[in-house]
């Protein structure tokens, strides 16, 4: 797994973009500071329920953590990296969380500090995201 933090962001989505050519299939994962709010209302299924806490959190909270493998069309990873760790700018005195999810976080090795510090900016992200090549591509499969 390669860290990506601010000084390495620009050179990490090179790398994956010479990688996802032989491996245009992505996977992610994401680590968000746990569940905040409860959506109010009445639902008529569970799920609808949990949809909307769901969507309610993630507009809610920043990001911390995404997670993004790659591997061809029978599963293979490349040989060298498959998987990039993108850390997010957050501060845990300034934004919002809960506390039992930043203690797991905490106890998975999140490094809290180095977020504040050298973080990525999500919106300088999701701009060389979009201009890549990586989203909005057929030959892609997320």
């Amino acid at each position: 797994i390669r860290d990506v933090w601010e000084g390495n962001l620009d050179e990490e989505i090179a790398n994956m973009l010479e990688v996802v050519e032989q491996y245009p299939f992505v996977a992610m994962d994401t680590e968000f500071p746990g569940v905040v709010a409860r959506p109010i209302g009445e639902f008529r299924k569970q799920t609808e329920y949990q949809f909307q806490t769901l969507l309610c959190n993630v507009n809610l909270l920043k990001l911390i953590q995404l997670g993004i493998s790659f591997h061809d069309d029978q599963g293979n990873v490349p040989n060298r990296i498959c998987c990039w760790q993108f850390n997010f700018r957050f501060s845990l005195a300034n934004d919002m969380f809960a506390q039992h999810s930043i203690d797991l976080l905490n106890r998975s090795g999140i490094q809290f500090a180095r977020h504040e510090t050298e973080g990525i900016d999500v919106q300088r992200f999701g701009e060389l995201l979009m201009t890549s090549g990586l989203v909005l591509c057929d030959e892609v499969s997320w």
